[in-house]
């Protein structure tokens, strides 16, 4: 199972590779076998010189970075063993203002066996925010229905620190978070609400121009499960989508008029 889960998500990472929406995030699938916690592990210069926050903001520029959270079936801490039910990111210490940070469900809630994201993004619109930001990020874990408090770097789980470094402006050593948005002529926003859903979701497309396109709605394993024509007009769009008679998981949605198209991803949960 965890085999199938894993290919499927490399797959899926692959498919939207460079369509991110800012703010949004998908788990690193490399990490899925891994012990519970947070990954990248945490900066070390003793015991993980390669590790922590890899890539500096600029002032003033989009950014995001995103962490995998892991689930497993238990976690030793403290000389105990604790059965896990779920983890669930309760806060990020430590953002630049104008920063925040966003799951990829709902809740920032994962359950055991599963893996899960969070997204830090924003821009360092103060000039006092240029520098080294050390960011802790808080969890919560429940083991038998008991939480337990937890926070990421941990001496006791895996050492060391989250730096994130804002450089200046025009630094050539920084990255830019640039989304599937950015690249697109005509389309000014694309989301669907809710996200997770159960039944149907509301797909809200904001465009510049007027335009007939296709939808394509794709699981995983890049089966067509839905496609449609439709007219999208300059301005606010609200197109329903049903997925009740869909398994639950993650799917594809593709906006194309045969020059150009826009795909984001939507999350079907019975939970």
């Amino acid at each position: 199972m965890k085999k199938a889960i894993l290919t499927s998500l490399v797959i899926f990472g692959t498919l939207v590779s460079g369509l991110a929406q800012f703010g949004t995030c998908l788990p690193d699938p490399s990490y899925q076998d891994s012990m519970p916690g947070v990954y990248p592990l945490p900066y070390d210069a003793a015991t993980n010189p390669n590790g922590g926050i890899t890539d500096s903001a600029c002032f003033n520029k989009n950014y995001q970075f995103v962490f995998t959270a892991v689930v497993g079936d238990s976690l030793e801490f403290g000389g105990f063993v604790y059965i896990l039910d779920s983890l669930k990111i309760t806060d990020v210490t430590g953002l630049p203002d104008g920063f925040d940070y966003a799951c990829n469900n709902s809740n920032c809630t994962f359950y055991q066996n599963e893996a899960g994201c969070a997204a830090i993004f924003g821009k360092a619109t103060n000039p006092d925010d240029i520098g080294q930001h050390n960011l802790v990020i808080a969890a919560t874990i429940y083991t038998g229905g008991l939480p337990i408090q937890l926070s990421f770097p941990n001496p006791l789980l895996a050492p060391g620190n989250f730096y994130l470094y804002v450089l200046e402006e025009d630094s050539p050593n920084c990255v830019i978070f640039a989304s599937s948005f950015e690249v697109n002529s005509d389309f000014e926003s694309i989301r669907n609400m809710p996200n997770p859903f159960n039944g149907s979701t509301t797909i809200e497309v904001q465009s510049r121009e007027s335009g007939d396109y296709q939808l394509q709605v794709a699981d995983l394993l890049g089966r067509v499960v839905h496609t449609r024509s439709v007219q999208i007009a300059e301005g606010i769009n609200s197109i329903e989508f049903d997925g009740s008679q869909l398994p639950e998981g993650l799917y594809l949605y593709t906006f194309s008029n045969g020059k150009s198209q826009v795909t984001q991803k939507m999350q079907i949960s019975r939970r």
